[in-house]
């Protein structure tokens, strides 16, 4: 894997859709390719956004939104037992049946994901996404600013409330913790969530 910090230029960097359509850029083109990045924005103001990206593929070329700043490659080392600080920005959900009823291609009840809001619902959310991978020690857990989004083939608008977990873990099987950091965890990870980033205590 390899971990690569961007400066994302122009009207992208406010559209965390837009950033994701520009990061698709910065690798060489292949129409079987499927998304094999994550990435987060770490800081941004009107003008510039700096993001940080994991992917499979090792970068190639900046373009004009968007300016490799580093990039190295990234060696996965857990062991069974050991304690790792953790910080991952999540869109914590719940899936509920469609409030109007609406129905599918095949008939059934339309599912809708609705956030999670209040902090036990969202610890919970976290320690369930961990699963067998680790046992969490402790969280501390922080609104971040809403995302807001349009389905143009719907013709409606969206809103994703994303929500910072930073805290503790103690690893309890290294293959499953090794897959949820190269998967990333929940969804939204197209509007810049689900990236794990972990360091020793």
């Amino acid at each position: 894997m390899y971990l690569t910090k961007i400066l994302i230029r122009g009207t992208a960097c406010h559209k965390p859709y837009e950033i994701h359509r520009v990061i698709w850029n910065l690798f060489p083109e292949d129409s079987m390719a499927i998304r094999d990045f994550l990435f987060r924005v770490e800081r941004s103001d009107k003008d510039h956004a700096e993001v940080l990206m994991q992917s499979s593929r090792v970068p190639v070329s900046s373009i004009k939104a968007a300016q490799i700043i580093a990039s190295k490659e990234y060696h996965l080392s857990l062991q069974s037992e050991q304690r790792l600080r953790f910080l991952i920005v999540a869109n914590p959900v719940k899936t509920i049946n469609d409030e109007m009823e609406r129905k599918n291609s095949k008939g059934q009840t339309k599912k809708c994901r609705v956030p999670l809001i209040h902090d036990e619902e969202q610890r919970a959310w976290i320690s369930r996404k961990l699963g067998d991978a680790a046992s969490l020690e402790f969280v501390n857990i922080h609104p971040s600013f809403p995302l807001r989004f349009r389905k143009f083939r719907e013709n409606r608008a969206g809103k994703i409330q994303p929500v910072i977990f930073r805290g503790v873990f103690k690893v309890d099987d290294t293959n499953a913790m090794a897959d949820l950091i190269r998967k990333g965890i929940g969804p939204a990870k197209a509007f810049g969530c689900g990236l794990l980033s972990v360091a020793r205590v």
